[in-house]
């Protein structure tokens, strides 16, 4: 029994390692050789470069399904077939591969508004070449990240491919389109007041960068309160997409009656309606009446304006506005804030024109808009302004020189280059305006006597005139452009204005600066002549909600005509001589705008101004 049990263990022991010997033998199996076949245009060394096993390398089907998968990532075949035979003492490994077709030709369809060329130098994959799968994926995701960059929505389709017979290579893009535009939440505007404003139209191409400007157009208006963030929704079929805006309307129309004083026309009766938003249609009308008890106004003491605006009178957006109006200017006013010593003996000056404008517009380009208009005004100045009382006599008046009655008719030009990025409170961009007049005077003027005491002679002054003028305004700020009005920048907004005139330009027709809408720090009006130059430079920054600071810097003069329209009190000077107003203001946001309060120091002293809307 021991013997028999020795003689089993003794054959399963040989057993053993006859298959330990026969496993040991197929795991030192090597690699004797490594080929390529099938390959007609890639070169053998570049399909063996890609793999890993080399010849005396070890053999195992794991490495060898990982070089064939190596092979394929090259990118240059549509399939790779291993085979293996016995050689040398090892194994020979051929890799027989199925080359892609050779591209004779690259179509590409679709691709508007990106132009086919503009596709094609985004391509690595080139007519000529062996087709490379994974450099066309690479493509593929190249050109759609260069369409979504550019805003729009689009994606190469799964037609993308060779023709066996052509070679021609066709890649299909799809970029999607809008089927409808939804204005939704307006109760008061028409939906296509909206509609004709915007560049995504039904039909058009849908870009992201274009809802955005149009977004910001809507607001421009100044008709929103606000606009919730726009919806894109699938369309009725692959490649359209739906457009769905909801707005927040404000209160457009303004009917106000009150009391009031002011520095020149004591107390004041005012009664008012503005509508930026007529009938829903996105007209503007605004009637004003205006009552002072003031006695020294020229013809009464009230005034009337009517103005219409018609924003779309034909499908190429011209524009029309017109007034009427008959009312009272005052120029040299303290304004109400104000009670400096040297504002305590103002004189009242004044002046009331009578007479209608009109503008007719048409914009050129996107950016560009030019501006036709044309007006008439019958202008009489307070004929009291011609004498005074001094010492129980009357004697000429030192406004003997500045006192006109008369018509005066211009036509003008104006161009203009609007690229801010919001018209109400821009924070990027620039505009330019580039204005002439030619008008013509029938007036009479006054000059003094031989005597104090003579009474004012008046003789004629008729004649022909031009003025040019330019506004130049540009707008900074680190954070870019606002993509809404809520945005908060901080701006640095530079303004330059310049205004040359000749011929026979009535006083009334000069160029004025002073007051809170040029030079702050001054009165209104306090520097005029045939001449202008004004810059200002503002920093404006949130420091709230709805309210801003703003430093501010204004430089400037109008000069020319002191020897013809100079009085004692405002001297003028022929030559150009600067005039600095610096200082501080708020801006506070409220429904009906940005009301506007600054303080500035001049030559003249400390004022403040009150009014609305940004300085410019």
């Amino acid at each position: 029994m021991i013997f028999r049990a020795s003689k089993i263990f003794g054959v399963v022991l040989l057993v053993l390692v006859s298959v330990s010997v026969t496993l040991m033998a197929q795991e030192v199996q090597k690699v004797a050789e490594v080929v390529v076949a099938g390959n007609d245009n890639i070169n053998s060394d570049t399909i063996v470069n890609a793999v890993a096993l080399k010849p005396g390398d070890d053999y195992t089907e794991q490495a060898v399904e990982q070089d064939k998968a190596a092979i394929m990532s090259l990118g240059y075949f549509s399939a790779v077939t291993v085979h293996t035979e016995d050689s040398n003492g090892g194994i020979k490994i051929t890799y027989e591969v199925s080359e892609n077709p050779k591209i004779t030709g690259i179509n590409i369809v679709g691709s508007d508004p990106i132009s086919s060329q503009q596709v094609l130098d985004l391509m690595k994959t080139k007519s000529g070449q062996i087709l490379n799968t994974t450099t066309l994926n690479q493509d593929i995701e190249t050109i759609q990240n260069f369409y979504g960059e550019q805003g729009y929505i689009a994606y190469v389709t799964e037609d993308i491919g060779v023709n066996p017979q052509t070679g021609c290579l066709t890649v299909p893009i799809l970029v999607h389109r809008v089927e409808e535009v939804d204005i939704t939440d307006n109760k008061k505007t028409r939906e296509f007041v909206f509609l004709r404003e915007m560049k995504t139209q039904p039909g058009s191409i849908f870009n992201w960068k274009a809802l955005s400007k149009d977004i910001m157009k809507l607001y421009s208006l100044d008709i929103l309160e606000d606009i919730k963030r726009p919806e894109i929704n699938p369309g009725s079929e692959v490649g359209l997409v739906k457009v769905v805006i909801p707005v927040v309307e404000k209160k457009t129309g303004q009917a106000s009656v009150g009391v009031g004083y002011s520095s020149k026309q004591r107390l004041v009766g005012q009664a008012r309606y503005s509508e930026t938003n007529f009938r829903g249609l996105g007209q503007g009308l605004n009637v004003m009446w205006e009552q002072g008890t003031s006695s020294s106004a020229t013809g009464g003491n009230g005034s009337y304006e009517v103005g219409f605006y018609e924003p779309w009178i034909d499908k190429k957006h011209t524009s029309l506005n017109v007034s009427g109006f008959d009312k009272l200017i005052y120029r040299f006013s303290s304004g109400i804030f104000n009670s400096s010593t040297l504002d305590e003996d103002d004189d009242i000056y004044n002046e009331r024109h009578i007479g209608a404008d009109f503008t007719l517009s048409r914009p050129l380009s996107e950016k560009t808009r030019v501006y036709v208009g044309a007006r008439f005004e019958n202008v009489d100045t307070d004929p009291s302004l011609l004498t005074t009382t001094e010492n129980n006599q009357t004697v000429i008046s030192d406004y003997v020189n500045i006192v006109q009655k008369g018509n005066v008719g211009t036509a003008s030009v104006r161009l203009v280059r609007n690229t801010r990025d919001l018209d109400l409170d821009p924070a990027a961009g620039g505009y330019d305006a580039f204005a002439l007049e030619v008008g013509t005077t029938d007036a009479t003027r006054y000059k003094a006597g031989a005597e104090p005491t003579d009474a004012p002679v008046p003789f004629p002054f008729n004649g022909g005139f031009q003025k040019s003028s330019v506004d130049v305004r540009r707008y900074y700020s680190k954070q870019g452009a606002k993509t809404s009005p809520q945005d908060k920048r901080n701006v640095l907004a530079v303004r330059v204005r310049l205004g040359y005139g000749n011929g026979t330009i009535p006083y009334f027709e000069q160029f004025f600066v002073g007051g809170g809408e040029s030079l702050r720090g001054y009165k209104e009006d306090r520097f005029w002549g045939n001449k202008m130059l004004l810059t200002s430079v503002e920093y404006r920054k949130p420091i709230a909600q709805s309210i801003a600071g703003v430093l501010f810097l204004d430089y400037g003069d109008a000069w020319g005509t002191a020897n013809e329209f100079d009085i004692e009190d405002l001297p003028q000077t022929e030559n150009f001589d600067g005039h600095y107003g610096t200082g501080v203001g708020l801006r506070v946001a409220t429904p009906i705008g940005n009301l506007r309060l600054d303080y500035a120091v001049g030559d003249d002293g400390a004022r403040t101004h009150f009014s609305m809307g940004q300085a410019f």
